[in-house]
């Protein structure tokens, strides 16, 4: 057991050791190749138990059944604050752990004193530290627990929308760990469904704040978490916009990459809409390429499929919007930018956008502006999106601001010049 131990050891491990995310644990040896089936056998559990620890469908509770996986991976009790035991090395407990209830209360009245007066009254304060404790899980939950997850998912989403992903990042990722923590409580099926699709929301929403956040790996595993709930509940839609969103992610950088996941999700969508969104990727992605001669017919063919599903349900608000902006982006990357123009004008036109929206629409879109000569409209457009973009703390969207300063920087005329200064300070600052 000595070698699943050693995968135990980073601060990500031991942190949930300590909180006894037994789900993150797995998740953890797992990732590092460790099979389900060696997890089994060392904790004394079905393959199956332990691949539904790893999907979230099951929380471990049990004292008796902690014990024994912290026996069984070869780590020490305390390391999960489990009953000492002889013959395991224990935790050395923190100083303030030690305090009694008492000492906590004079040590509380020593900071007020020293904090209101100015000066230690009563004494020098210990240091008290803002320490990570799980919230409490009902017992039981049911339908206005759930609706209350989507609602906090729906105004965390709306204030990175308008914030940016930087401030809300870990507000998100906060909110799915307490979300993840229901699905130990005990539940009708119908509500566990429920609280699967809240979930893989959540954690979409989380991604999304990530990835505006330049933090891309963290976006990639709540993408991916985000699917793995989707695909537990049977929501097959979810599960490959999920997937759609990550290989959004990778455009920047692995367009490659990025390409296989829009396929995968093409060829799996439930239902036209979907899959014409995911083939309006595909085309922006073999544009980004440069494979013209690939993107435009892959473009004609998404811009059909859109048609066809028209009187399909759009699967979330401003859908119709963000098609006109790919379309935009892959002719932009194609150096069509006439065309690049038009269709980034029609987004930009589209029904009103999160903020972040709007930036990234009106900087791409006056780039393609000064790319095709139209001086005036192009330094009014960059000008709108400079000044929202400096309300919004973002390193995706001021990222997105380089096609701008590029485009800028090409022409010869002293105000674009200026311009591209101005660009290239704001990205700086991000």
């Amino acid at each position: 057991m000595a070698e699943l131990v050693d995968l135990l050891t980073t601060p990500a491990a031991r942190r949930a050791l300590a909180q006894r995310d037994i789900t993150t644990v797995f998740r953890i040896l797992h990732d590092a190749g460790v099979s389900q089936a060696r997890i089994a056998r060392a904790t004394g559990q079905r393959q199956s138990e332990v691949f539904e620890i790893i999907s979230g469908r099951r929380q471990v509770q049990s004292i008796a059944l902690f014990r024994g996986i912290a026996d069984g991976l070869g780590v020490p009790r305390g390391w999960m604050g489990l009953a000492y035991d002889p013959d395991l090395e224990a935790e050395v407990a923190a100083a303030g752990d030690t305090a009694t209830e008492d000492e906590r209360k004079g040590n509380l009245l020593r900071h007020g004193a020293a904090v209101l007066c100015g000066r230690p009254v009563f004494g020098a304060a210990d240091p008290i530290r803002v320490e990570h404790t799980p919230t409490p899980v009902p017992s039981r939950i049911g339908l206005a627990d759930i609706e209350q997850v989507t609602q906090t998912t729906d105004r965390l989403e709306q204030l990175t929308g308008e914030l940016g992903g930087i401030p809300m990042t870990a507000a998100l990722t906060a909110h799915t760990q307490a979300s993840e923590a229901l699905l130990g409580a005990t539940m009708r099926e119908p509500v566990r469904q429920q609280l699967l699709v809240a979930l893989a929301d959540a954690h979409s929403a989380a991604g999304g704040a990530a990835g505006s956040a330049g933090l891309r790996d963290l976006a990639r595993q709540h993408y991916t978490r985000g699917m793995d709930c989707a695909g537990a509940a049977g929501d097959l839609l979810r599960a490959v916009v999920s997937l759609d969103r990550l290989g959004t992610r990778e455009l920047d950088v692995e367009p490659n990459e990025a390409l296989k996941l829009f396929q995968l999700g093409a060829a799996t969508a439930p239902s036209p809409l979907p899959r014409a969104l995911i083939e309006y990727h595909c085309a922006l992605a073999l544009g980004l390429l440069g494979l013209g001669a690939e993107a435009l017919p892959a473009l004609r063919r998404a811009c059909d499929s859109f048609e066809a599903a028209r009187d399909e349900p759009r699967p979330w608000k401003h859908f119709a919007t963000a098609l006109p902006h790919i379309e935009g982006s892959t002719y932009f990357a194609l150096g069509r930018f006439d065309r690049a123009a038009v269709a980034l004008s029609a987004a930009t036109d589209g029904a009103s956008h999160a903020v972040v929206c709007t930036v990234s629409n009106s900087s791409l879109l006056a780039a393609a502006q000064l790319r095709s000569g139209e001086l005036r409209s192009g330094l009014c457009t960059a000008q709108r999106a400079i000044d929202l973009a400096k309300g919004l703390r973002s390193v995706s969207v001021r990222n997105g601001l380089a096609p701008l300063q590029e485009a800028a920087a090409a022409r010869r005329d002293s105000t674009c010049r200026d311009l591209a200064r101005e660009l290239a300070t704001l990205r700086s600052a991000a």
